[in-house]
């Protein structure tokens, strides 16, 4: 897509102006994300010619036709760089920080941008006048303060019905109650004085490396959060004090500002809002913290923030200015714009790359939860077409256009500074969406590397069409096998640093598990796949560390399967989630499937089957770390269970039958399904939309099943 401008940005005056559908949040919070479908569905959708399926068609023929129904519809949605765009919005804190960095650095954002975003917050206002951590979620005073102040500063007046409900929900719960990082945008604002926070503590990062706390053995989400935070904070970065400020101060308090008593509020958060209480070790370091702050080493302060910002600049260039994430991305904008000015190339960088973030649908402008899902979404979606022949054959076009962007989005070459900046190797690599972002994870790298590898076996077959070369196949082995750990396990941007004991000094009230970088088996599952796949093809490339690095990625799967035969998935919706990828990895590292583990697993997967045949998953198994059941069946965690029964090869084929027949019957005739309830998540509390699931996983399903059910027969 072209930097500048994007597909949703319209001319007021064009003929074509883009009619954006009703959005009914009573419905389904999520939106179908009907906006982008319906303009790329008029451009490129072509009703495919099937024959008509006879009354006694089986039901392997019922699926096929259903798949090529579906494979049919999503090519329409595929751009023209070969990735499919899409809705990745869901969490509710993040338009507050692109917000309050415009109006802090007096940066203009467009009228119907405005109008788009104050749409989307009204949407998802709950009927108590608040606003969940995500549109799923009940009302929390993080949500509800900051989008508050985000609706007054796109415009809104304080007198609207639906800003007085916030107004009393917030008189209720008190907004000096904010969770950390809500006082922290809230003083960024200048609606909550610095002092009441606890210290950011800049310091840290002069500390020596070694220190196990030191944060660069941190995730590095949270580090590159707390990074350009801690500047910030150093620096007491405030806006102007103009007067909507000053009327934001009198319309969130209870009494008058100038009479609140700050440090008070320090470790005050709402019960709305605590996800993860603070330690009694993290009560203790903010009480020293606090007396430190009355007067700080200065030489030891400026020091760190000289480095901070150094850092900060670092990540700037390692991702063309957009940043690991948009809660990092905007305060770093906001570092830029206090160190170099509004007119410095450095923030007009800045200013350029925000669009990344923004997805226009059907509920209106929203701040998305990374800059896409690009190379995420186009290396399932490629795996999907590809699980039958008999499918992709009928898509090679659109299959080819794929591994164009597969070509474009791997990472080429390792960042600058890589071990002062403490980045991971990123030669061979891909990342969750662009080769701009720079990031690549274990699991993207692992999903890209099985598409290329699905797509050279049958579609990109021409060695003039093959630009992805046998070395940058070698290179994205060469990160796949550097990201396992010694427990045999795959973490996500980095091998894990520090122990689980980091979370004893985890600062952020509403999240769970984000000091470290944890191994997971989605992830895990994913690399093993990747390196049985890469096998089949290249059985003397590093043979003895593969095969070594597979066997250990087995034991680690089973090392954290639930005595049920579960596994919980920690980023989707849930166990339906584990269970595919738990199954799917053990298969390809070569478990027979009458194993106990995998016959446990099934076992319970198929215990969660509903009378209709379907499964269906509330997001508050994430939360709960328990299967918690959604009221309807979903498809999406309808599909996850049957590849991994497939997987399994289950000898009883009337579950997987009756799901199958659930899938074709929810599909609509032109091929789509319906969007139904949120399937993402993040840090266990956070739910995420990914609108292409609805569409990917009932296809690979269907697919799987067309192949599946004939070597049965």
């Amino acid at each position: 897509m072209d930097r500048g401008r994007q597909w949703w940005e319209y001319d007021e005056k064009s003929p074509q102006k883009t009619v954006i559908p009703e959005f009914n949040r009573g419905r389904n919070p999520n939106s179908g994300d009907m906006v982008y479908r319906a303009q790329a569905l008029k451009a490129n959708y072509k009703e495919m010619k099937l024959p008509t399926l006879p009354a006694e068609a089986s039901l392997p023929e019922k699926a096929e036709h259903a798949a090529l129904k579906a494979g049919n519809f999503y090519q329409a949605l595929q751009s023209e760089d070969g990735h499919w765009p899409g809705d990745y919005g869901g969490p509710m804190f993040l338009m507050p920080g692109m917000v309050i960095t415009h109006y802090v650095t007096q940066t203009e954002i467009p009228e119907p941008t405005r109008q788009q975003m104050v749409k989307y917050l009204f949407n998802h206002q709950r009927s108590d006048g608040g606003w969940g951590i995500h549109i799923e979620a009940d009302s929390t005073m993080f949500g509800t303060v900051l989008n508050y102040i985000t609706v007054r500063m796109l415009g809104a007046p304080a007198n609207d019905e639906r800003v007085a409900r916030a107004r009393a929900l917030i008189h209720k719960y008190h907004a000096y109650a904010v969770p950390s990082w809500g006082k922290f945008w809230m003083a960024v604002a200048g609606v909550f004085d610095w002092s009441g926070m606890n210290s950011i503590f800049p310091e840290m990062w002069a500390l020596p490396n070694k220190l196990p706390f030191h944060p660069g053995n941190w995730w590095c989400h949270c580090r590159m959060v707390y990074l350009p935070m801690a500047y910030a904070y150093g620096h007491r970065v405030t806006g102007p004090i103009t007067p909507l400020i000053q009327e934001l101060r009198r319309e969130l308090y209870t009494q008058p500002y100038e009479s609140l008593n700050w440090p008070s509020f320090r470790t005050q958060v709402s019960p709305l809002d605590v996800y993860t209480p603070y330690s009694c070790l993290l009560k203790v370091g903010f009480r020293i913290l606090s007396v430190y702050e009355r007067k700080p080493f200065q030489w030891l302060r400026r020091k760190a923030l000289d480095f901070i910002l150094e850092y900060v600049r670092a990540e700037d260039e390692h991702t063309q200015s957009i940043d690991i994430g948009p809660v990092s991305k905007f305060i770093n904008m906001l570092c830029i714009w206090h160190a170099d000015g509004p007119n410095s190339q450095s923030f007009k960088a800045h200013k350029e790359r925000v669009v990344d973030y923004l997805w226009l649908a059907e509920d209106g402008m929203k701040v998305q939860g990374y800059n896409g899902s690009q190379l995420w979404d186009t290396a399932f979606a490629a795996q999907a077409y590809t699980e039958s022949p008999a499918i992709a054959q009928h898509f090679t076009t659109c299959l080819q256009k794929s591994y164009q962007y597969a070509e474009v989005a791997q990472v080429m070459e390792d960042v600058r500074g890589m071990d002062r900046y403490y980045r991971h190797i990123s030669k061979g690599g891909w990342p969750f969406s662009t080769r701009d972002h720079g990031w690549p994870i274990a699991d993207c790298t692992a999903e890209g590397l099985q598409m290329v590898l699905a797509l050279h076996d049958g579609i990109v077959t021409d060695p003039a069409m093959r630009t992805i070369t046998d070395q940058r196949i070698f290179d994205a082995i060469n990160v796949v096998l550097s990201f396992q750990n010694p427990n045999g396990g795959w973490a996500t941007y980095e091998l894990q640093r520090a122990g689980g004991w980091m979370e004893l000094i985890n600062p952020a009230e509403v999240f769970s598990g984000i000091m470290v970088d944890y191994c997971y088996v989605e992830l895990s599952s994913a690399c093993v796949q990747a390196l049985a796949r890469f096998r089949r093809y290249y059985p003397e490339h590093r043979r003895t560390q593969i095969e070594s690095a597979i066997r250990k990625g087995a034991k680690y799967m089973l090392d954290v399967q639930r005595p049920d035969g579960s596994w919980y998935g920690s980023w989707a919706v849930c166990f339906t989630y584990g269970a595919w990828f738990g199954i799917e990895g053990l298969v390809a590292a070569g478990t027979p499937t009458s194993s106990p583990a995998i016959r446990n697993a099934c076992e319970f997967i198929l215990s969660k089957q509903k009378e209709d045949g379907g499964w269906g998953e509330s997001f508050q198994a994430c939360v709960t770390r328990q299967y918690s059941e959604h009221k309807e069946s979903q498809v999406v965690n309808t599909a996850w269970a049957l590849l991994a029964l497939m997987a399994a090869d289950w000898h009883d084929e009337r579950p997987i039958r009756k799901a199958i027949e659930l899938l074709i019957q929810r599909q609509q005739d032109n091929g789509d399904w319906e969007q139904e309830g949120i399937s993402g998540v993040f840090n266990g509390n956070c739910m995420i939309t990914y609108t292409a699931y609805r569409n990917v996983f009932p296809l690979w399903a269907l697919a799987r099943y067309r192949e599946w059910s004939r070597k049965r027969s």
